[in-house]
Formats: C-alpha cells, structure tokens, sequence
C-alpha cells in the first residue's frame, strides 16, 4: 500500500509539473521498489524520473537514469512500459544527434501504443517525428506524420500534461513550415494548459518562435527570440534545449551572429561530461536531525541555528530593545506515515520546512528545529502588520501541500502558535518564557483544530 500511495504522489507531480518535488520523492520510492523486487512499480518510477530529467533538460542524470532505466525495462517490462521508454529513448538521441536512431525508436513507441490504443503516446509520437523529419529536410514524411497527430487529436480532444509535452514537437514543425494559424493554436492550448503551473516550458516556445520568425523572413527577429531563448534556457539550466538551439543557429547561418555564442557553446561543452549517478547523490533531509553543529541542513539554510544561538539572538534583540516575534509551527503527520512511511515523510517534512524558511527569511529571523515536525523561529524588526501577512502567506502556501494517494487527496494539518514580546512584562521577557507562551498558543490552536489562535 505504501508504495502504491507513493507511486500515486510521483504521478500527481508530474501532472503539475513539480518537477523538482518529482526528483526528491522518487528517490525515496526507487529503492524501496528495486529492493523489494517491485519492478511494476520501479519502472513507473523510472519513466517520471527519466521524464523530468528530460524535461528540465539535466542531460547528465537523464542519461544516467536511461541506462538502468533500458536494463529493467527489457528485461521485466510490459508492453505499455517499452512504449514509454522507447518514447524517451527516441528524445535521448535527439540530443546527441542520431536522428535516424531517434526516429527508429518513435517507431517501436507507436507500434505499441497503436497495439495499446493509447492515443496520447500515438499523438506526441507522431509529433515529435514530424519536427524530426522536418529538420532532416524530408517534408513529405514530416506532412504524413503531423496530419496523422491532427488526426488522432481530433479523436482525443482532451489536453492534459502527456499531450501538452508531445506538442512541443508540432509547435517546432508548424514554426519550420511558416503556418502561423496552427502556431499559435497550438500554442494556445499550450499555454492554457500550463496557467499558475511552473514555466518550464517559456524557453520551448520561445524557441519555436524564433524559428517561426527565421522561417517568415524576419532574419534580425528571429536573432532576438534567440537571444531570449538563450536567457530563458540559461536560468533554466535546461543544457538539453540549449544544444539544440545551437544547431539551429548553425543551420539558419545565425550563429555568428549571435551575441552569446561563446557562452552557450561553453555551457554546452561543461554539460556534455559523463553523467552523474543519480544514486549517489546525498539528500539533505538525511543530516535535517544530526546533532553535529554542522550538516547538510545548516549548509543549505545558514539561518538555521542551534538553541543557545537562538538564546543569544534573543538576548541581543531585547538588550537593544528591540521588539520581536516567537513564532512555533507543528505538522502532524501521522495519517501520512501510515500510508506513505517513515521516508517519504521525512522528504515531505523537508519540503514543507523549506516553504517555511524561504518565507520566514525575508525578514531577519533565526530558526531552530526541534524535532521532525517542530520547529521555532524568532523574528525581530517586523511589524504587526507584516507579521499576519507573513501567516497568510505561509497558511496559503502550506495548506495547499497535500499528498496524492491511491484513495485521494491526504492533507496535512499544521497548527501555529505565537506571542509578541510586547505582551509579556518587561522584566519578565525571555526566551524561556516567549517559547513557553508560543508553545502554549500552539498546543490551544492544535487542541481546538485552528492553523493558529489570536486574541
């Protein structure tokens, strides 16, 4: 059940393009399914992880994934899993530029797909082996390959995160063949699709726009959107788009033109070494509880403190005068342990701390954690005003974190308790006795089933 729920959780974000949650959780889930010799379940993993990796365009670890990802896949897959791999098999040598190889393995995708009836892998086959033909210069294969996309969409209208994904392939061959009314229909339901999700995608039409403009005859255009490409793909660090978007600028006669070619051929060359082991990367919530005075946790969050730092900021705060917050926070997760394990609410804990720090830390504060789902923050020089909208802000963003399990929608409850100097005594103010009244308010709020009590 556990890894049924997890696998479950994978699936909902990649559907909402959380593509950095993505990576954290499967790290939990995948091991646990090879140990536990769940391929089913390992394979599923493996097709989100490789996915995102692609789609971020983290070349490195997408090769590295692909590899262990093609022996599990040929040995213990179904046909539906070798129609995805051989998918992302296909978009693997795009990038290193075997477009023969490429199209031969859209080829083996649609074959099980169409076996399989699954419109949505037919449809952004077709579409990613109509921009491939087009880019090899033969426009009767790319024409046949697009109409028969257009074709199996108008069976399947429905756009959803598969479909959205293969039609970036049709929005590069609608750009290559100047067809501005499909362009921009196309990118509609692109963009529709992506509204209030993460713009990983900005860089991919900005692109196809600059194509689109080169195609139309507007030569100092089309350098522009390169140029913005360039930009957008860089901030990204999406070195899989980048390479390709040099080729094209070689093939249009651009490329010494543009202004950033030395950057981009340098960023190029430093992603194109070997690739990085996706299992040896170290995650930072195995150091979040150490007790050594450095670990991974106060590498990454500097504001992150021990008890007698917090002491001491206290002290120097009140011994200034100044005026400041203690602030507690608790999850309670024991719904989530019992149907995810211990693990995957470790990550998950991570995930909602970080939400807590990088908010937090727009004002000057420290934090100590006190244990997995406890933590104490105080906050000096910010006003009463900012302080509820700092809760607000945190309310909105926690209460919306939830987990996607076999049965639903899992949330989780998280419960505020605070106090103002400026309520205890003077000579009574503390640390000792701001945390005891926090604590306090916490444990009223949590009792009475509120985020947090104020009077």
């Amino acid at each position: 059940m556990k890894i049924s729920n997890q696998i479950e959780h994978l699936r909902n974000l990649f559907n909402e393009l959380r593509y950095m949650e993505l990576i954290q959780f499967s790290t939990i889930t995948l091991p646990i399914t090879l140990e536990e010799k769940r391929y089913a379940e390992a394979l599923l993993c493996y097709e989100y992880l490789a996915s995102t990796y692609f789609e971020i365009g983290s070349y490195q670890n997408f090769h590295a994934v692909m590899d262990d990802y093609e022996k599990l896949c040929l040995t213990y897959g179904k046909d539906e899993n070798k129609m995805v791999y051989y998918y992302l098999y296909s978009l693997e040598h795009i990038f290193t530029k075997h477009h023969d190889e490429s199209i031969e393995a859209a080829k083996k995708s649609l074959k099980y797909a169409h076996l399989l009836q699954n419109d949505e892998l037919i449809i952004i086959n077709y579409c990613n082996l109509a921009a491939q033909y087009r880019y090899k210069e033969e426009p009767q294969n790319a024409h046949i390959a697009i109409k028969l996309a257009e074709y199996y969409k108008r069976k399947n209208p429905a756009v959803n995160a598969t479909i959205v994904r293969g039609y970036l392939g049709a929005l590069y061959y609608y750009a290559s063949t100047s067809n501005d009314i499909m362009f921009n229909q196309i990118k509609h339901d692109i963009l529709q699709h992506l509204e209030g999700k993460p713009p990983y995608y900005a860089g991919n039409i900005l692109f196809a726009e600059a194509i689109l403009n080169y195609r139309a005859g507007y030569g100092n255009e089309s350098l522009e959107m390169f140029e913005q490409t360039f930009f957008q793909l860089e901030k990204q660090q999406n070195y899989v788009l980048l390479s390709v978007v040099e080729r094209y600028l070689q093939r249009f006669g651009l490329i010494e033109q543009f202004r950033f070619k030395k950057e981009l051929q340098h960023l190029i060359e430093k992603y194109k070494n070997e690739p990085i082991s996706v299992r040896k990367v170290r995650h930072i919530h195995a150091d979040f509880f150490f007790e050594e005075e450095t670990t991974a946790l106060t590498v990454k969050f500097p504001h992150v403190v021990s008890k007698e730092s917090t002491i001491e900021f206290v002290e120097h705060a009140l011994m200034n005068n100044e005026a400041i917050y203690c602030i507690h926070w608790c999850f309670i997760t024991d719904k989530i342990e019992e149907l995810f394990g211990t693990l995957f609410t470790e990550q998950l804990l991570f995930t909602l701390f970080e939400s807590i720090y990088s908010n937090i830390f727009e004002y000057e504060a420290k934090v100590n954690v006190l244990s997995k789902n406890e933590g104490e923050a105080i906050i000096k020089n910010i006003s009463e005003s900012d302080f509820f909208k700092l809760l607000m802000k945190l309310e909105e963003k926690l209460r919306t974190t939830a987990v996607h399990s076999t049965s639903g929608v899992v949330e989780i409850p998280i419960h505020f308790g605070f106090i103002h100097s400026d309520q205890l005594k003077k000579e009574e103010v503390s640390y000792e006795q701001l945390v005891a009244f926090a604590d306090a308010s916490l444990y009223y709020a949590k009792s009475h089933g509120q985020l947090y009590i104020y009077s």
